[in-house]
């Protein structure tokens, strides 16, 4: 949950009324981890002070034999930036139930498909994307959005969109979104796009995409499809130059290997970049991420069959790991 702003009874009262809401989920389990996250999040909110800007995190292990009485509530402050980003989230929205015309309001992510996982991880680490409508360019994650445009004219030729892309600078007028810090968007080979229904002379650059609807997880999804498709081509070209070195007998630089010789690598700081399929490697991921010492892309698996674009795929076929060295080796 995170609370905008509420007064500490108002809050408290918002998620006891979920807290009954939660009887009619059909899973005796999943209602128990409900009533359980509701009840402790409500008791915390009671002891928080008024007008308070704060998430509430609440963390079970629902593994088979746990039990939903082990959840935890800890409450995290927002930073003087990060309140003012949050008339830039998107969610599902709850008013003081005995004030529905409050000004402030709690944000709850839940459900059964990692709903909160995902808010959680991308409101703190979501990479952002450019859209651009009829009338306005935004920049978005999944759940966080904020103009930075409007346009003065309509757009109607692909020299129009070209043109205006090239004017997108960081800054000027792309904003950030980062709740860690400034860190405005610059454009690249896959972030970019027209959303909605747009009607242009001939087609536009590869490196500019265009998705029919101006619905904001549509939207993100079609740049997660356009990132996924870049990162794979290029992990492709990464051991495409690996074969070539390996062709012309000189010491590597690119290694497409197991986690173990990844892993030596790693620890003896001879990796400078890698390519890695999380689905198959997310223990390896998670350290590499935690610990920030290289640069990670974790190529997110699509659909893999025989008539997908990643059929043939030379990164998936070297067993989906890949990275560049400082030196050779």
């Amino acid at each position: 949950a995170l609370s905008c702003g509420m007064v500490s009874a108002d809050l408290s009262a918002a998620l006891e009324k979920l807290k009954d809401s939660s009887k009619s989920i059909g899973s005796h389990q999943k209602r128990q981890v409900f009533w359980d996250a509701y009840s402790k999040m409500s008791s915390k909110a009671g002891t928080m002070r008024d007008g308070e800007y704060a998430f509430l995190k609440y963390v079970v292990d629902t593994a088979p034999g746990a039990t939903a009485s082990e959840g935890v509530v800890e409450v995290l402050e927002l930073t003087k930036r990060q309140k003012g980003l949050v008339g830039c989230v998107l969610g599902p929205k709850f008013k003081p139930p005995e004030d529905p015309s409050s000004n402030n309001h709690v944000f709850i992510w839940s459900g059964e498909n990692k709903e909160a996982q995902v808010a959680w991880h991308d409101l703190n680490h979501g990479e952002p994307c450019v859209y651009i409508t009829s009338s306005e360019v935004f920049v978005a994650t999944k759940h966080k959005r904020a103009s930075c445009k409007t346009l003065s004219s309509p757009v109607k030729t692909v020299k129009d969109v070209e043109r205006l892309v090239s004017e997108l600078k960081p800054d000027s007028p792309l904003r950030s979104v980062s709740w860690q810090g400034n860190e405005p968007v610059t454009i690249n080979t896959y972030n970019v796009m027209l959303a909605g229904n747009w009607k242009l002379d001939t087609d536009l650059p590869d490196k500019i995409g265009c998705v029919n609807t101006t619905s904001c997880d549509e939207i993100y999804d079609y740049f997660e499809q356009r990132k996924a498709t870049q990162h794979l081509k290029d992990a492709d070209k990464l051991v495409k130059q690996m074969l070539v070195d390996v062709q012309k007998n000189l010491v590597p630089l690119i290694a497409a290997s197991s986690t173990k010789e990844a892993a030596v690598a790693y620890k003896l700081a001879l990796m400078k970049k890698v390519y890695v399929d999380e689905s198959k490697y997310g223990k390896f991921v998670a350290k590499v991420r935690e610990e920030g010492a290289v640069e990670l892309i974790a190529v997110t698996p699509t659909n893999t069959g025989k008539d997908s674009a990643e059929h043939g795929s030379l990164f998936r076929d070297h067993g989906g790991l890949v990275f560049e060295m400082f030196y050779r080796v």
